[in-house]
């Protein structure tokens, strides 16, 4: 299939999911002009393998930046700094992708490439926090990974998501605040 063949499909699912509408393959194949046959021996799992195409794509682009850097040597506010920009780049995406009701799974298995990059301090922070008879190192990378979704998904669905400048702020508190501080005791 050609680059432009895949854009044509991606944008058709886009525009689809964006007017709060089932998407399935017959529509794209449908609006887009495609037959179903093309879309389907492209994107063998239908529309979920066209989403998590479109998401691996943006994580790649993250995942450029991110693994430039040793884990132990990334902050909040270099995360913030990485991270924010490329997803402000695919805002039409990342919006649609984490405001609709798309059938993906944000939260799904950590790749080889990110848990190579991670193993190392993600054992040491399991140690370090005394977590080994509960949770495995890359049970607490999904842990954060989790947390991460949870924030950037507060940004991304809203109906008009703020610039990444100004959200950045809000980013770094929710990523640095506990829970029991946020939601039980308050804020200062």
């Amino acid at each position: 299939m050609t680059k432009d063949t895949k854009e044509i499909i991606i944008r058709t699912l886009l525009n689809i999911a964006s007017e709060s509408q089932k998407v399935t393959i017959e529509e794209i194949s449908k609006r887009s002009h495609i037959t179903r046959t093309t879309i389907k021996n492209n994107f063998k799992s239908g529309v979920p393998g066209i989403v998590e195409y479109i998401y691996l794509n943006i994580v790649d682009e993250v995942n450029e930046r991110l693994l430039q850097y040793n884990c132990e040597d990334v902050t909040i506010e270099l995360l913030a700094d990485l991270l924010l920009p490329v997803l402000w780049q695919h805002k039409e995406e990342a919006h649609i992708i984490f405001g609709s009701q798309l059938p993906f799974r944000l939260i799904g298995p950590i790749s080889d490439r990110t848990w190579k990059w991670a193993e190392k301090h993600f054992n040491s922070l399991i140690k370090k926090h005394g977590l080994a008879n509960y949770f495995t190192a890359q049970e607490l990378l999904r842990y954060f990974n989790a947390q991460l979704i949870t924030v950037l998904t507060l940004w991304l669905e809203a109906d008009i998501p703020i610039a990444y400048e100004k959200f950045r702020p809000k980013f770094i508190f929710f990523m640095s605040t506990q829970i029991n501080e946020l939601i039980f005791k308050g804020t200062k």
